[in-house]
C-alpha cells in the first residue's frame, strides 16, 4: 500500500473525527507511549471509518432500489421491502438495511441487488433431471 501525504488540516480533520468517535488520540499526543498503544489507535479510527462508511454506502445501494421485482423463479413481480439487521464486517458490526421481495407464487425470499447483478427479465426454465 502507498504511503499517503496528510496536510496539517487533514490531520486536524483526523483528530476530529477521532474525538467524535470516541478514541482519544490527542492524549496520545501528550504523552510517552509504546509504537503498539500509537498503531492501536489508528487502527480503531480507521476500523471506525470503515464500518460507517460500509453502513452508508450499502443503505444508499438499498434505497437505490424502490419499485417491484421480478422473481427470479418465475418471473411475476414482487412488491419491496427493505429490512433492517445485524451484519459483522472485517471492521466491526454494521447495521444493514437490504432490499427483499417475497415471491406468494414460488413462495420464496429473494433479495434484489441494486446493481440488476443477478435479477431477471424473464422467468427461468425449469431444467429437467
Amino acid at each position: 500500500m502507498a504511503r499517503s501525504s496528510v496536510s496539517e488540516q487533514d490531520w486536524e480533520v483526523f483528530l476530529d473525527v477521532a474525538d467524535r468517535l470516541g478514541i482519544d488520540v490527542r492524549d496520545l499526543l501528550k504523552r510517552d507511549v509504546p509504537f503498539r498503544e500509537m498503531e492501536a489507535a489508528g487502527h480503531a479510527l480507521g476500523q471506525a471509518i470503515a464500518q460507517v462508511t460500509t453502513e452508508r454506502l450499502s443503505l444508499a445501494r438499498a434505497e437505490r432500489l424502490t419499485e417491484a421485482q421480478a422473481c427470479p423463479t418465475c418471473g411475476k413481480s414482487c412488491r419491496l421491502d427493505h429490512k433492517e439487521r445485524d451484519l459483522t464486517t472485517g471492521d466491526g458490526p454494521i447495521r444493514l438495511r437490504e432490499p427483499v421481495c417475497h415471491c406468494s407464487t414460488c413462495r420464496r425470499d429473494f433479495f434484489p441487488s441494486a446493481s440488476g447483478a443477478g435479477t431477471r427479465t424473464e422467468p427461468v426454465q425449469p431444467h429437467g433431471d
